[in-house]
């Protein structure tokens, strides 16, 4: 074999390898599994946080010497009660073939760094602001409650268990609602 073959030989063997290792050349199940895997993981990371939202209320309250209106105390404390029903019903669902994998995601992770900074400038504005925590904390939701909303939505499209679309689809709806009487709360405050 002359050396200009071996060449062209060795470079097609070498094109194959990273060609095979790409995405474009792995099965569409093994894509749309990773994704959901990785859209679950982001939902329940979104839920943790969530259900938190009554202790942030509470220790805001501590710090005020004061809370926020009673319809928003009722509506946030729905919040976070959903959010920890809703994690729970995860956590069940998860099991159910195919099984979700939650991705722990590392913290050089671009979509992870970003989520923690705008989690700690949140945490902040909420605990040092005094004068509009109850707005902001509304507004917050108003954007979470609808993020929740879409990525229950997205993720139920490429669901194949027809028990987590269901859960998936009225999980979307909750969350709109929830989304629905927030704003309403956010123009009357």
């Amino acid at each position: 074999m002359t050396r200009l073959l071996k060449l062209i030989f060795a470079l097609g063997l070498l094109c194959s390898l990273v060609v095979s290792s790409s995405y474009a050349v792995v099965p569409k199940s093994g894509l749309v599994k990773n994704e959901l895997n990785s859209g679950y993981s982001v939902l329940r990371l979104f839920l943790e946080d969530e259900q938190h939202l009554t202790t942030i209320r509470r220790i805001k309250a501590v710090i005020r010497f004061g809370g926020i209106s009673e319809s928003s105390t009722k509506l946030i404390d729905n919040i976070a009660d959903t959010s920890t029903t809703a994690l729970a019903e995860l956590e069940t669902l998860a099991p159910l073939k195919p099984a979700v994998q939650f991705v722990d995601f590392s913290d050089e992770f671009i979509g992870k760094a970003t989520l923690d900074a705008l989690r700690m400038t949140t945490a902040k504005e909420f605990l040092f602001d005094n004068d509009n925590f109850e707005k902001n904390l509304l507004i917050s939701q108003t954007q979470i409650l609808r993020v929740i909303s879409h990525l229950a939505t997205e993720l139920a499209d490429k669901e194949p268990s027809e028990k987590r679309r269901q859960w998936l689809n009225q999980l979307a709806k909750q969350y709109q609602d929830l989304y629905a009487l927030v704003y309403k709360r956010v123009v009357l405050t």
